[in-house]
């Protein structure tokens, strides 16, 4: 998760200035590179129950493993903005089987118990590696240029990836003779399947308010995250004050997610997430008045809870609100909404910016978002449903 998603998404708003100023491309357009990735990643989302079904999630974690590499170095060699979303489609599909997608699969093979804290400390990566490769990134962009930073990071995630998922990683206990976590403590009541059918969920309430809240949070998470380097550059800070801002929220959002994983455990899906909609709507306001300084500590606390739930949040909410009998297609269906307004946030944040000349706007909107966000949580209810006969 430090080499994908640390890597891809964490660093990319970096990249932003150095390469638009240099061979004289719009914000705007530049970002449409995170966009195609993240409908690539959208669209895999939609079809990951069926593509899991006929293929083994460990094999196109491995092909993957060589072609996410191959391709972030090509960036590196993009002179225009066609080269660069050509790149991003191959960058998009590669890194849609090495995140959140075949890792919760894998989570779930492992634990029948404490779901919510293994799933907090896996995806904690994403945070850790964003921490540390953003502030060596920061520093390769100025000493080799974004094209050697590029290549870097590229090399550094082929000497991860490949021994890891090779080598090193088993998709199920079985592959060692184990059982799940917490499998010997299961009764025959708590195993039974529940939840509707793919069709049914397709009427239900809990599917529509579960994708809106879905729509609201990657639309906010991925503003209030993207936006902290190029806004508070904009606002004169220095380049080190700016990526240190950024690293800490990094860093928090690591811890941040084992803490949402726990919250989640002991508190509820619906209660955790709340207390997450909250750090969103703090940490967006915190950026929107980041010219006072004492502003950066709400940043940075906001962000790291509030974007802790783009991740964590999602695999145990469509467990929450719809159950295990076709969770992996209704779970894909709910992290596709998301990927979708993910794609679209940097999009629509820098349109604002080459109108209006400034991100305020764009970071006022996302404040009532997130309080659209609250009433779209209240009446998702907990489904219980049981279905006999019926496989997960």
């Amino acid at each position: 998760m430090g080499t994908t998603h640390g890597v891809i998404a964490n660093c990319f708003s970096l990249y932003l200035k150095p390469v638009t100023e240099e061979l004289h491309l719009s914000r705007q357009g530049f970002s449409t590179c995170q966009m195609i990735v993240n409908l690539l990643y959208m669209t895999v989302s939609l079809v990951s129950g069926r593509i899991y079904r006929k293929v083994s999630p460990h094999l196109l974690m491995k092909i993957a493993a060589l072609t996410l590499p191959a391709s972030y170095f090509t960036y590196s060699l993009c002179a225009n903005l066609p080269q660069f979303y050509g790149v991003s489609v191959a960058v998009g599909i590669s890194v849609s089987f090495l995140t959140f997608l075949p890792f919760t699969q894998i989570l779930t093979n492992w634990f029948d118990e404490r779901r919510g804290l293994a799933i907090g400390i896996c995806f904690m990566g994403s945070g850790l590696g964003g921490m540390l490769f953003n502030t060596l990134a920061s520093r390769w962009i100025t000493s080799m240029g974004w094209q050697g930073t590029y290549r870097t990071l590229a090399v550094i995630m082929l000497a991860v990836l490949v021994p890891m998922t090779y080598l090193v990683l088993k998709p199920s206990p079985d592959c060692i003779g184990k059982k799940p976590y917490g499998q010997k403590c299961k009764t025959e009541n708590n195993a039974r399947v529940y939840g509707p059918s793919v069709t049914e969920a397709l009427k239900a309430p809990n599917f529509y308010l579960l994708t809106a809240l879905a729509l609201m949070i990657g639309m906010t998470t991925t503003m209030l995250g993207n936006t902290i380097i190029p806004h508070l550059s904009d606002l004169g800070y220095d380049g080190s004050t700016a990526s240190g801002v950024m690293s800490a929220y990094l860093g928090g959002l690591a811890i941040c997610k084992v803490l949402l994983g726990t919250m989640m455990d002991r508190l509820g899906a619906r209660k955790a997430t709340f207390f997450a909609l909250l750090a969103t709507g703090i940490g967006l306001a915190g950026l929107t008045f980041a010219s006072w300084r004492p502003m950066h500590m709400l940043i940075i606390a906001g962000a790291a809870l509030g974007c802790a739930s783009c991740t964590v949040a999602y695999p145990l909410l469509a467990r929450y609100a719809l159950g295990t009998a076709a969770y992996a297609s209704l779970y894909g269906m709910i992290n596709a909404a998301n990927s979708l307004t993910t794609s679209l946030a940097p999009v629509l944040t820098n349109a604002v910016y080459d109108y209006t000349g400034s991100y305020r706007g764009a970071l006022i909107a996302g404040i009532v978002l997130c309080v659209i966000s609250f009433f779209l949580l209240l009446p998702l209810k907990e489904e219980k449903t049981v279905v006999s006969g019926r496989k997960d």
